[in-house]
């Protein structure tokens, strides 16, 4: 069932999620707190705020320490290349996995005290892997750092050698607002304007009781992504800040299928490692070129299901703006398209504009 909060309380979160300085949100969402009624119902968003108060009095501090001139280190990763994945496991198949994918050895005390960061290249493709271990040998502030790392990424590798440790992975993400399983969630993207949009569809929910649902939180310009099974309690859930992260399962180079899991294997080809990791994270490489040059050398990853016009947003607004027409290499052949054309796996594009 969803949380029935109150006018007051809905009308304190709106002003929560719209706030931009970290000390104006936290005395919010301490204000939002303190109007929530506290019951069976609302456990679980509870909870949740309770993270989001810790993780913004842990920002606030870090940014006052900064201005102190204070040298405390910052447990962050700045993106780097097209692509940045997280890669979970036990602190021994993480880290051996982060070897032999980026070539650096690293010992577990490394592990253990600061984000490691290493290239896995592939294909041309240059994919920054971010060692974030989760171990019951773990405290649980080091595990909420290193979920955060993961959670903030573009998307998560989860190495798992049994059903167990797989449970557990799915529990320590949930209890941190954070799903990596598909098919239940509901995803919310707030956007300056275009109204409330709904993307995709439930067999559980109407989109009227969606929209009424997210317009009495006070918000009035988002994007909300639904999958087949998801209910109102998920919608609720993603307005309160739950997230939902593109995962991939692994299974060690020594482990066993996992029945009923969906998982690849490391065999020692980084090519075809690359290749599985793209299909199940549901992306496609695309190439772009100019006009009378060769193909760009390292592709762009993009969503399957992506139009060229998206494509010309990546590279630059302009070229949205501006666009025209492109020309698409296919299997062989050339074709002129509009913007809305849907791309292919190792298609050429060359826009015009």
């Amino acid at each position: 069932m969803v949380t029935n909060l109150t006018q007051e309380a809905k009308a304190k979160w709106a002003e929560a999620i719209a706030a931009r300085d970290p000390e104006v949100k936290l005395r919010l969402l301490r204000e939002f707190y303190s109007l929530m009624p506290k019951h069976k119902a609302t456990e679980k968003l509870e909870m949740s705020i309770k993270r989001q108060i810790a993780a913004l009095e842990e920002e606030v501090e870090h940014r006052r320490s900064r201005r102190k001139g204070s040298t405390r280190q910052e447990w962050t990763v700045k993106k780097e290349g097209s692509l940045q994945i997280a890669l979970v496991g036990t602190l021994n198949s993480s880290i051996a996995l982060f070897g032999r994918l980026t070539g650096l050895g690293i010992s577990m005390y490394d592990a253990l005290m600061k984000p490691r960061v290493g290239v896995f290249s592939a294909l041309n493709i240059r994919v920054q892997m971010v060692l974030t271990p989760l171990d019951h040998m773990i405290g649980e502030d080091r595990l909420d750092k290193f979920i955060s790392i993961a959670r903030n990424a573009d998307a998560i590798a989860v190495i798992i050698d049994s059903r167990r440790y797989m449970d557990d992975v799915c529990r320590w993400f949930e209890a941190r607002n954070l799903n990596i399983l598909a098919g239940s969630s509901a995803e919310i993207e707030y956007t300056p304007h275009g109204g409330i949009r709904i993307v995709g569809r439930s067999d559980k929910i109407d989109e009227g009781s969606v929209f009424n649902l997210v317009k009495s939180y006070g918000i009035r310009n988002a994007v909300i992504r639904l999958h087949t099974s998801t209910t109102l309690e998920d919608v609720e859930d993603a307005i309160f800040g739950r997230v939902s992260k593109d995962a991939v399962f692994v299974v060690p180079s020594d482990g066993i299928a996992i029945e009923g899991v969906d998982a690849i294997q490391f065999r020692g080809d980084k090519d075809e490692f690359m290749l599985d990791l793209l299909r199940h994270l549901g992306l496609i490489r695309v190439f772009t070129k100019k006009v009378g040059a060769d193909p760009v050398d390292e592709p762009l990853l993009l969503r399957r299901g992506s139009r060229v016009i998206e494509l010309a947003e990546r590279i630059h607004k302009d070229f949205a703006r501006a666009f025209r027409y492109a020309r698409v290499w296919r299997r062989g052949g050339v074709v002129k398209v509009g913007k809305d054309f849907m791309l292919d796996d190792l298609d050429v594009v060359e826009l015009h504009a």
